[in-house]
This record gives C-alpha cells, sequence and structure tokens, in this order.
C-alpha cells in the first residue's frame, strides 16, 4: 500500500514537473547585441545588377592560389613516389636469386 502511495506521488510530481515547464527554452546567445540584423540576404549580400561581378574579399585570392599550389604539388609528390609495394619486392629479390643461380651455373 505504501508504495502504491509513493508511485502515486511520484507521478503526480512528475507530471506538474511536466506541465509547469516547458520542454525547451530558448536561451539567447551572447553576441545578439553586437551582431547584425538580419536583412534578408544571404551573407548579407545585396543582389548585384546584371554582368557586374562580384569583388573578392582580401582573404579569397590567397585561399584559391594555396588551394592550387597544394593540389598541383600533391600531384607531382604522388607522381613520384617510391614504389613500395611487397609484389615489387618480390619481383627483384626473384630477379636477383635467378641472376646468382646462373653466375653460379656458368662458374661450374
Amino acid at each position: 500500500m505504501a508504495a502504491r502511495r509513493l508511485l502515486s506521488r511520484c507521478a503526480s510530481l512528475w507530471r506538474a514537473k511536466l506541465v509547469s515547464k516547458p520542454l525547451l527554452v530558448r536561451q539567447q546567445s551572447i553576441f545578439t547585441k553586437v551582431r547584425e540584423p538580419p536583412n534578408g540576404f544571404l551573407f548579407n549580400e545585396k543582389p548585384r545588377k546584371p554582368g557586374e561581378k562580384r569583388p573578392w574579399e582580401e582573404w579569397e585570392a590567397i585561399w584559391y592560389r594555396w588551394w592550387i599550389i597544394m593540389f598541383v604539388l600533391g600531384g607531382v609528390l604522388f607522381y613520384y613516389k617510391p614504389d613500395t609495394r611487397p609484389q615489387t619486392w618480390a619481383r627483384q629479390e626473384a630477379l636477383r636469386q635467378i641472376a646468382e643461380e646462373e653466375s653460379e651455373e656458368l662458374e661450374e
């Protein structure tokens, strides 16, 4: 009987907690006072006239140049990397052993 009363009391407290408090409380960021208000444009850029080019920001030229340099350098390094496959080593070892056996046969 005491267990049933305890269980009903816990259930009523649980229901009261769910009713009194919303499940999701929206928190405001500390940056809401210093940020620009939304103006309806993506990345806060106004639409340009037809044929008008978007000027690059100061970081974009450096960014794109370094990406191009890294891809070219990566391709060159990948092309000239040493062949370290086990098949290559086994082939060279087999050719060396065959050459040794042939030289021994010629000496005899």
